[in-house]
């Protein structure tokens, strides 16, 4: 098949011999107009002529041309011709006509016309034709004459030389020619040499062109053939041959056909292929021959039922016993990885085209790609498979918008492998575009003298295939570049770029690439472009564990990997590779530093990184900080590495901006050079490594005094700056732990360099150390972080410009008068020692935030009236707290206040009542509150409400009645009985644990609070759901856990998506309104018997015995009610005792009896969810009625063999689960029951069945069969596809694994019942997610 191919590829580029071509005649008349009765007729070239007597207009004319031609082909083209056949007039004449319409990037072949000269006029669009010369001298030979033509425009074709026409744009072309022949001919040259019938012979063809293996080998051409046939001379030297063709081999091109895999000789053959390619920079082409390449990366098909045989073969052969069962599990995974990563290779697929065809397109590929060097990639890249294969499938899609180019922005930090990537995707798919270029290095070469001219000739130079290319100005290069690329299909890639006028320029030519052209950006800069420049963004992302844990082995203990030194070192790997953090530089610096030193010099290098980071990633990671646009962003990202990675953004930026920073648009530009991230919590981020980077470059700032640096972010250094009273005024912030000094230091488990140090100090007092007076020279202190320091001394010198304080534990039990906090942004004492804030009135104009959360001695809180900006105020679990200022209504601009488990607290000031900002207020677990004001419908914009756990046992009259009721009142008559109205504005309420009951519910107006969206009634003893909450409309989440009295739940509204009714254990059913995920809101309900259409348990006896026969094989019912009772079980959640403490006393006692009931004794239940139905009876194996049964515990994951009827569709599963329980029961959580896992491999789907009822084995002797059916529609599972069902037994232990697959054509008889489980039977489960846990 080689031999064809090369001798084939040689036909298309060789040199045609000119043919011979012959003239019309002149005729002696006027006409001879062409008819096919030979009676009373004159033959003249070729036809008979009418006689003229007969002759009339209609012989002189045609019609049509003016519709154009079908170009739905495979060129895109379509000629119309007038000529002797259709214009009989025509004979004679030496002349004829044709229309030719061209689709866009349409071709009309090289071809001959061996009788006539063509002239060609373009009416519509624009053509790029060209003709080939003949032999007529030296100089001249097979020269290519070319021109593009626009409407108006003619060019000719002499007579019998290979011409073509070529459409470039985006739209239709349309154009006629005129021929000098009434019959001119065509020979298109593909379709004569390779497609004749019957076809030239290969030998022909080889001698004609005087190929021959010999001559091949000559050429340097050489072959390897392998198969199963040739292990007679022995695997050893195959395997040897191998070894070598592949090292000596430029590119191995495998031929997948549908047998391929059933070769386990090919299969090694893959494995070593691909495993060469990263050491010898091989390529590697796949030939997909009619397969299609997702059979492979999913192994499906022909190439799943060959695994599949493998396998088998294997168990067969007894090879799975000692240490044969790893090595051909290890051996079948590699067969499994292989043909996945072949499936990402850019290959050809053949489908839909002739072979002809196909393999001149093969060999073009081919031919380009030996004919271009592939770009040098380290030997081990690991994970580069996994990380380039989207920007692969991107390269290889076909356009996606109108434009003829797209483009790809590659980002990500230094050292995370964009160049790498881009290399590798780049030697994947050059071989498929006519130009490849790769501009290395762009950032440093722009930068150069006439660096962009030097990147212009670099780019040229292939263009033209000429590296004498000369330009003189950049707008010189613009211009020869354009008219160089020719509409040819590009690929281009541009590594390295920080500025984008070289892309826009690019850009700019857009016309001028051929469709299909798509350019790769490698930047650190994610918004390089302009978003009016079309393109898609790609950031390549760290490797994962397993990755990066390979990569550092491979440089740290090299190829062999050794095991024996990967586990001498065990103790500091885990430690080191987590402080890489997957970033691929690090892994190789570190990982090559480390290489074979002994573990004194590990230690030491790794003590080493926790304080200085190495040069060479620093410097890598350094370059996207100098890149920033200006000192602004750069000393914010100082500031950032230092003191707020894991804070929230919205503080952070209320912060900063108060220091003079332009903070979101400052974040914004270092989100774009991939040095910060905002995780989903609106979080902080960077990785850790630019982390340090960044303290790195403070660290030099000044490496021997400490008291130099801009920022101290070390708590060491912080200290001795302190206690040496060395600090300067270049400090603008400062970070101290004293947990975190280590005068004595110990060792716990790695959980990164920064490890944690005893705050046990001893008898010596480090706090002595620390006094005021070393704050003196620090007049630029802006960010000052104290976690359980003590300070010494007067305040009166303390640094003025302070705008951040947080002093966790703050040992004072009252902030002294002399303290300057006249700036301050945000004071964080936490944990402090405060009795109270501070004496008096004070006037703090730029206090924002103020929290004091867990100062557990706290009595009161201060006067207000002198913090006119405060928007937070954060107070909870001040456990000693006995009054909230009066002032408090002074804040008017207070947007959050949180008195959460306050439990001294009494009184709420009426003044609350006109904080017209306040948004959310949480008096959660304030159980002594005894006063609540009586207008808090005047906060107009408050939102959240938390006022759960508040105690009403005894003083139920004087407190949330009394002031609700008067509220409602406002001196109406108590005969009007009024509704009791929440503010309006609520989206959110929060009145859960309140002992409410349902009577009191009735005189609260739910339905006014039109924008609630989440409501919390749980822990209340309701019976029933007030009815006012029908009304609330925009309602999303609903919570009524451990409502432990309400039997039915009705009356939900249909807009919510969320119900929790975890532990309602009276709950018995749910109306059809509620459409809460039985896996997330029911748990602990463990009488609930129906969710109507959802969810339902009743006795198997009320299903049709012809279902159960049918479905799950169950034919004997009678004899099994009669005689079988089942224990049933519903799955219930762990820490009984957290519940409790949660929960007020009357709950208390059914928490206690949910835990402690026995398993139900029933008849024989059946359980629906959502298309599936179960019932567990007593058995020990599998029935007979199974197709397929497995026996092997430590092979529960099993993959269902597809040799599926392809006229059948797949209608149903039934799967019988036997486990038994080898220890006495216990409480089993929802998630460790029995479960069955269902999987569509092809399509990717995923079903996960937990029923919350399962049955329990009499005893630790006899078994469990689980019973189900899985009813399937919308074709989840078609012929072909890969279906893997896994029986996890959790608790229990398994024994069998039985699985039925059922078809239309078996079932239709079914659905005719009456039965009144026909409707729940009739429901599917679908497909409208990618995982689903299906569980009661």
């Amino acid at each position: 098949m080689a031999f064809k191919s090369l001798i084939l590829a040689i036909a298309i580029m060789a040199v045609l011999s000119s043919m011979s071509h012959a003239s019309d005649p002149s005729p002696l008349q006027d006409f001879c107009v062409a008819v096919d009765d030979t009676k009373n007729a004159v033959f003249v070239n070729g036809k008979f002529c009418k006689d003229p007597k007969l002759v009339v207009a209609e012989d002189f004319f045609k019609s049509g041309l003016n519709m154009p031609g079908n170009t739905s082909n495979n060129v895109g083209s379509a000629v119309t011709p007038v000529n002797v056949n259709n214009l009989p007039g025509l004979n004679t004449l030496g002349i004829s006509l044709a229309r030719i319409d061209y689709a866009p990037y349409g071709l009309n072949p090289p071809h001959t016309h061996p009788r006539g000269t063509e002239f060609l006029v373009v009416l519509e669009g624009t053509l790029y034709v060209g003709f080939v010369l003949s032999n007529p001298g030296p100089n001249m030979k097979n020269k290519l004459f070319t021109k593009i033509l626009h409407p108006g425009d003619v060019f000719v074709f002499p007579i019998g030389l290979i011409h073509f026409q070529f459409n470039p744009g985006k739209t239709k072309t349309v154009a006629f020619a005129g021929l000098s022949s009434q019959n001119a001919g065509v020979i298109t040259i593909a379709n004569a040499v390779f497609g004749s019938d019957p076809p030239i012979s290969d030998d022909v063809l080889a001698k004609a062109f005087q190929i021959d293996k010999k001559a091949l080998n000559q050429a340097g051409f050489g072959t390897f053939e392998g198969g199963d046939d040739n292990k007679s001379r022995g695997e050893e030297d195959i395997n040897s041959e191998l070894s070598k063709a592949i090292q000596d081999s430029k590119m191995c091109i495998i031929v997948f056909s549908q047998n391929y895999a059933s070769s386990s000789w090919c299969l090694d053959q893959l494995v070593s292929i691909l495993e060469y390619k990263m050491k010898f920079a091989c390529m590697i082409f796949p030939i997909f021959y009619h397969v299609d390449p997702s059979n492979l990366r999913k192994h499906k098909g022909s190439f799943g039922e060959a695994l599949n045989r493998h396998e088998e073969k294997f168990k067969c052969e007894r090879v799975y016993e000692n240490n044969e069962k790893e090595y051909w599990e290890d051996k079948l995974k590699k067969w499994k990885d292989a043909l996945s990563q072949a499936a990402d290779l850019a290959g050809m697929v053949l489908e839909n085209q002739h072979e002809s065809t196909f393999i001149k397109k093969i060999i073009n590929v081919i031919s380009t790609r030996l004919s271009r060097p592939a770009l040098y990639i380290a030997s081990c890249s690991i994970g580069i498979h996994r990380r380039a294969r989207s920007i692969n499938s991107w390269v290889q899609a076909d356009g996606s918008n109108n434009s003829n180019i797209e483009i790809l922005l590659v980002c990500g930090i230094g050292g995370i492998g964009k160049t790498t990537l881009a290399k590798f995707v780049y030697n994947l798919n050059f071989g498929y575009f006519e130009i490849s270029c790769f501009l290395a290095n762009i950032r440093e070469t722009s930068k150069l003298p006439n660096g962009l001219i030097t990147l212009q000739k670099q780019l040229l130079s292939i263009l033209v295939k000429n590296e004498k290319v000369k330009i003189s100005s950049v707008d010189e290069g613009i211009i020869k570049i354009r008219n160089a690329l020719c509409y040819r299909k590009v690929l281009l890639v541009l590594d390295d770029v920080d500025e984008p006028d070289l892309v826009e320029a690019i850009f700019d030519m857009k016309d001028w690439f051929g469709f299909g052209s798509k350019i790769i950006v490698t930047t650190r800069h994610k918004s390089l472009l302009r978003p009016q420049l079309v393109h898609e963004v790609h950031e390549v992302g760290i490797l994962y564990t397993i990755e990066a844990n390979e990569l550092f082995n491979f440089h740290a203990f090299g190829h062999e990997n050794n095991q024996i030194s990967k586990d001498y070192y065990k103790e500091y790997l885990e430690e080191v590779i987590e402080w890489c953090r997957g970033l691929p530089l690090a892994l190789q610096v570190i990982g090559s530093s480390l290489a074979g030193k002994s573990k004194n010099v590990w230690r030491s290098a790794i003590e080493k990184l926790r304080e200085i980071p190495t040069n060479k990633i620093v410097d890598k990671l350094r370059l996207s900080y100098e890149l920033l646009e200006d000192d602004h962003d750069q000393n914010l990202f100082l500031h950032l590495c230092c003191f707020f990675v894991g804070m929230k953004k919205d503080f952070v930026v209320r912060i900063l901006d108060k220091c003079d920073f332009y903070t979101l648009v400052g974040i914004q530009n270092l989100i774009d050079r991939s040095l910060v991230t905002i995780e989903y919590v609106n979080e902080i981020t960077m990785h850790q490594l630019v982390r340090d980077m960044g303290r790195d470059i403070v660290r030099r700032e000044a490496t021997v005094d400490p008291g130099k640096r801009s920022r101290l972010w070390h708590h060491t250094d912080s200290y001795n700056v302190l206690r040496g009273k060395t600090g300067t005024e270049a400090v603008q912030a400062m970070v101290l732990d004293m947990r975190m000094i280590p005068l004595i230091p110990f060792r716990q488990s790695p959980i990164g360099f920064f490890t944690a140090w005893s705050s046990k100090l001893g008898n010596f007092c480090l706090q002595d150390h620390v006094r005021t007076d070393a704050f003196e020279k620090m007049h630029k202190l802006k960010f000052l972080q104290f976690n359980k320091v003590q300070v010494n001394g007067s305040y009166k010198n303390f640094p003025k410009g302070l705008r951040w304080l947080c002093w966790s534990g703050f040992p004072e039990e009252c902030i002294p008068n002399e303290f300057p906090m006249g700036n301050v942004v945000s004071i964080d004492m936490r944990y402090s020692c405060l009795k109270q804030l501070w004496n008096g009135y004070k006037f703090l104009q730029y206090l924002e935030i103020l929290d004091l959360g867990h100062s557990y001695e706290l009595i009161t809180t201060p006067d207000f009236s002198g913090l006119p900006n405060l928007e937070k105020l954060i107070l909870e679990h001040c456990t000693k707290l006995i009054n909230v200022h009066n002032t408090i209504g002074c804040l008017q601009k207070l947007m959050i206040l949180n008195l959460k488990d306050c439990h001294k607290l009494k009184i709420l000031p009426d003044s609350i009542c006109e904080l017209k900002s306040l948004e959310t207020l949480n008096i959660s677990g304030c159980s002594n509150i005894v006063y609540l004001p009586t207008e808090l419908d005047k906060l107009i914009s408050l939102k959240e409400l938390y006022a759960d756990g508040i105690s009403m046992t005894n003083l139920e009259a004087q407190t949330w009645y009394s002031s609700l009721w008067a509220w409602a009142w406002k001196g109406r008559s108590p005969l009007l009985s009024p509704k009791i109205h929440f503010p309006k504005s609520l989206h959110v309420l929060n009145i859960a644990k309140c002992n409410l009951s349902s009577d009191a519910f009735n005189k609260v107006d739910l339905g006014i609070m039109t924008l609630l969206h989440w409501l919390d009634l749980g822990g209340n003893p309701i019976n029933d759901l007030p009815d006012s909450i029908k009304n609330l409309t925009r309602l999303k989440t609903l919570n009524i856990a451990y409502c432990t009295k309400i039997k039915y739940l009705e009356g939900v509204p249909s807009n919510v998506t969320d119900v929790n009714a975890d532990g309602c254990i009276s709950l018995e059913k749910v109306g059809s309104c509620a459409k809460g995920h039985p896996v997330e809101g029911y748990i602990n309900c463990i009488n609930l018997v129906e969710i109507e259409g959802v969810f339902k348990l009743e006795p198997l006896e009320n299903v049709d015995p012809q279902v159960l026969a049918n479905n799950m094989g169950i034919s004997n019912l009678e004899t099994t009610m009669k005689s079988t009772m089942v224990s049933l079980v519903f799955g219930r959640v762990y820490n009984a005792e957290r519940l409790r403490n949660e929960y007020p006393g009357f709950v208390q006692d059914d928490i206690t009896s949910l835990f402690s009931l026995s398993p139900k004794k029933l008849p024989p239940q059946i359980l629906y969810h959502r298309g599936v139905f179960s019932t567990f009876l007593p058995g020990e194996t599998v029935p007979n009625w199974f197709n397929y049964k497995f026996t092997d515990a430590a092979e529960v994951y099993c993959t269902l063999p597809n040799n599926l009827n392809s006229h059948r569709t797949i209608n149903g599963l039934s799967i019988c689960f036997v486990y038994k329980c080898p220890e006495p029961y216990t409480n089993v959580g929802l998630y460790d029951g029995p479960a069955i896992w269902l999987r569509n491999q092809t399509k990717d789907l995923n079903w996960a069945l937990y029923p919350a009822w399962f049955g329990l084995p009499e005893d630790d002797q006899t078994g469990i069969m689980w019973l189900s059916y899985w009813k399937v529609n919308n074709n989840l599972f078609e012929q072909g596809d890969i279906i893997e069902v896994m029986g996890s037994p959790q608790f229990a232990e398994f024994k069998e694994l039985g699985v039925k697959i059922f078809y239309i054509d078996e079932q239709t008889e079914n659905y005719e019942s009456n039965d009144p489980f026909e409707d729940i039977l009739r429901n599917d489960f679908s497909d409208e997610e990618r995982t689903y846990y299906i569980c009661t």
